[in-house]
């Protein structure tokens, strides 16, 4: 009994010690490609296919043609979601970056043991092992790049897991939970409909990215590319100034939750996804925030 004890408490220390000071960073550059940025996306695309995802979406963020995102599913990422539900919703997803730099295209994603310690916090042991397999998947898939890379960055020295499963930019700024309502008293069925149908007229000059439903769990989340004066030309170029850029930053989402219909904060969003963002930069940025909200809120009330 003492040597089962005394193993169970080594085992808790070493994860306290793991999550106290492992550091993560936001984004793998998977490698570098030549060629037209057509080819790269059309090699990429084969691949997710090949190796299990589900591409739900794509587009140019800024519609700069030399920038693509793709959104792409797995079931090591939905599966946890039917399991949990709620605003783990959020993680359903991953995006895949290829952007032109100069004479090299590079390929990028979404660091997933990342997001998801900072999506599931406190229940990320849970679901850790699948998202171990899912980054050895990705891993694997790119080790057919001319340049292989798979380079974390996003951040000069990462972020401490423990920080990531309570993440919050400094004091008095929003957690995870902590989301804009953008709709609510809602009818879950209604308001979907309601959401496509705008989507079509284009409302608020939000187009839709991708569309993903959790049926059994009343969940739908769907993505926006965000256009016009306050959209992603506006705030994209204050943030994202450094190579390797964040272009898996976006596109933004938002979640149809039962009755209402949610997003992240933008001052939460924002931030874990440009972590070493400085106080005078965020403050350039100061109004984005509520105009995504506007955005997605033309989109989900009219």
């Amino acid at each position: 009994m003492r040597k089962i004890f005394f193993v169970t408490f080594v085992l808790m220390t070493f994860f306290m010690v793991h999550a106290d000071v492992v550091r993560l960073k936001p984004y793998i550059l998977a490698g570098i490609e030549t060629g037209e940025i057509e080819n790269v996306l059309t090699k990429t695309e084969t691949l997710l296919t090949e190796n299990g995802f589900s591409a739900i979406g794509k587009y140019s963020p800024m519609q700069d043609p030399n920038r693509v995102v793709i959104v792409a599913t797995h079931k090591l990422l939905t599966d946890p979601v039917e399991k949990f539900g709620g605003l783990h919703a959020f993680a359903a997803v991953i995006r895949f970056g290829i952007i032109k730099n100069g004479n090299n295209i590079e390929i990028s994603y979404m660091n997933p043991v990342y997001w998801g310690n900072a999506y599931y916090r406190k229940k990320f042991p849970e679901v850790e092992s699948g998202y171990n397999d899912l980054n050895k998947i990705i891993i694997e898939m790119f080790n057919s790049l001319a340049e292989v890379k798979n380079l974390p960055y996003g951040s000069k020295k990462g972020v401490k897991i423990k920080k990531l499963r309570k993440y919050h930019y400094m004091a008095f700024m929003p957690y995870f939970d902590n989301v804009v309502k953008l709709a609510k008293k809602t009818n879950y069925d209604a308001v979907i409909k309601k959401i496509e149908e705008n989507f079509s007229k284009k409302l608020g000059s939000v187009e839709k990215v991708y569309r993903i439903d959790f049926p059994g769990k009343n969940l739908t989340l769907f993505g926006g590319a965000l256009y016009g004066k306050k959209g992603e030309s506006k705030f994209l170029p204050k943030i994202d100034k450094k190579d390797p850029r964040h272009v898996t930053f976006m596109p933004y989402e938002f979640l149809v939750m039962k009755d209402r219909v949610v997003m992240l904060h933008g001052k939460f969003r924002i931030a874990l996804s440009f972590p070493d963002l400085s106080m005078g930069t965020f403050m350039k940025i100061v109004s984005t925030p509520g105009n995504i909200a506007r955005y997605f809120k033309d989109i989900a009330r009219k």
